[in-house]
């Protein structure tokens, strides 16, 4: 039964929509490192090569996100894992300009970002690596209501 299994997803890997979620499981990973090497950098950005790369990942994976909604056929609750990145980036957007204010530097070296935004970020994180886990665990639950 087990071997069954393992060999069911690893046969299941060919198909886009789980490598997807099994990408954006990494991602939600990376959005709690990012958001980690920021408060530990007292809210700025750290000037890291590992860092930038992380960066660019994680905000490129909102238009990822959309191309895979597009283009990808999500079965039932799987469509909700690109639907909540793309919410929480949009979202992330408003609740970041709302908390940075008017008074924003014109460096963004200079930029420092408030402890509730880098919460939000790893509350995020959390939930969406636990959402990334259910999906993928799905195909081997018996839950026909979903």
């Amino acid at each position: 039964m087990i071997t069954y299994n393992i060999l069911h997803f690893l046969n299941s890997l060919s198909d886009f929509t789980i490598l997807y979620v099994l990408a954006s499981l990494v991602i939600a990973v990376l959005t709690w490192i990012e958001s980690t090497l920021i408060a530990k950098n007292n809210g700025k950005l750290p000037s890291s090569a590992f860092f930038a790369v992380i960066s660019i990942l994680t905000s490129s994976w909102f238009i990822i996100s959309a191309l895979a909604l597009y283009f990808l056929d999500f079965d039932g609750v799987m469509i909700s894992v690109p639907v909540a990145y793309g919410v929480y980036s949009v979202m992330g957007w408003f609740k970041g300009v709302r908390l940075m204010g008017d008074d924003l530097p014109d460096d963004p070296k200079d930029i420092v970002l408030p402890t509730k935004y880098l919460t939000y970020t790893q509350s995020f994180a959390l939930v969406f690596a636990g959402l990334c886990m259910a999906m993928l665990a799905h195909p081997y639950m018996d839950l026909s209501f979903l």
